[in-house]
């Protein structure tokens, strides 16, 4: 099975990173009570860190590094979007190349910070969307279930498919 390339901010990897792990806690606050009790609150939790490593293969392996490391200089946020997994709104928080040097093949680690802000109400029918957008993209953009949009536009063969700014119809 092929899997999409791993997006964000529009910018696609050409290959995807060979692991990933998700780092997830929640606030908790343990509060002592007399006669030797306890009782913990919930204040919610912390945004996700999605970090992983991979390899930049081929004679252009250090331009697409490269491509990468601007991208991590832009500082803004953006949607990222991870095979089979829901799009989040997400800092780039690290790039790093590490290991043994070997020709055409580059070792790499990155860091996402998930962002826990609004999504965009939905403000028209039919939307136009942007050059390197998917369905994802506008599914979490607009806060509509993925499912809705594949229904209303069932020229979307999948969600992770170049959209290439389409007229996209939201309900």
């Amino acid at each position: 099975m092929k899997l999409v390339p791993m997006r964000f901010a529009g910018v696609q990897w050409r290959h995807n990173p060979r692991e990933l792990s998700f780092e997830c806690d929640k606030k908790l606050n343990e509060f002592k009570a007399p006669y030797n009790s306890s009782f913990v609150q919930n204040t919610g939790r912390n945004n996700i860190r999605i970090k992983g490593t991979g390899e930049l293969y081929g004679d252009d392996c250090m331009e697409q590094f490269e491509k990468l490391f601007e991208l991590f200089r832009e500082n803004k946020k953006g949607v990222l979007s991870i095979p089979r997994l829901t799009p989040v709104y997400a800092y780039f928080e690290s790039l790093k190349i590490f290991g043994e040097p070997r020709p055409d093949i580059l070792t790499y680690s990155f860091a996402f910070r998930e962002l826990s802000e609004e999504k965009t109400t939905r403000t028209s029918v039919v939307y136009k969307a942007e050059t390197d957008e998917c369905l994802w993209d506008v599914s979490f953009k607009f806060d509509i279930p993925i499912n809705t949009l594949l229904e209303l536009n069932i020229w979307v063969k999948q969600p992770d498919e170049n959209l290439r700014e389409a007229r996209v119809k939201l309900c």
